[in-house]
């Protein structure tokens, strides 16, 4: 994607809708949405518009900063990668 549009980077805990929302947002089916938590690890990447203007999409794996696991502590790190070219954080968080 090109560094010029504006990102947009969704981000939350496993499993509480942020790749569903990128798929929304997107107009795409590019981020795997299952019950399955931890299915997200890398970053995805879309175009969206908004208002008539053009931005980036990322998609993040589920947050668990405290998960001192090799494979959360490495979904974490892609995620900050995202979060340094943001311009919009999107926290999705599930109610319940």
């Amino acid at each position: 994607m090109p560094d010029l549009l504006p990102s947009l980077v969704i981000v939350g805990r496993p499993n509480v809708g942020k790749s569903t929302l990128f798929n929304r947002l997107t107009g795409t089916r590019r981020a795997i949405v299952t019950n399955e938590p931890g299915i997200t690890r890398d970053r995805i990447y879309g175009k969206a518009e908004w208002r008539g203007r053009a931005l980036e999409v990322v998609d993040t794996g589920g947050l668990v900063p405290d998960d001192k696991a090799l494979i959360p502590q490495e979904i974490l790190r892609q995620a900050h990668v995202a979060i340094k070219k943001a311009a919009l954080l999107v926290l999705v968080v599930d109610s319940q």
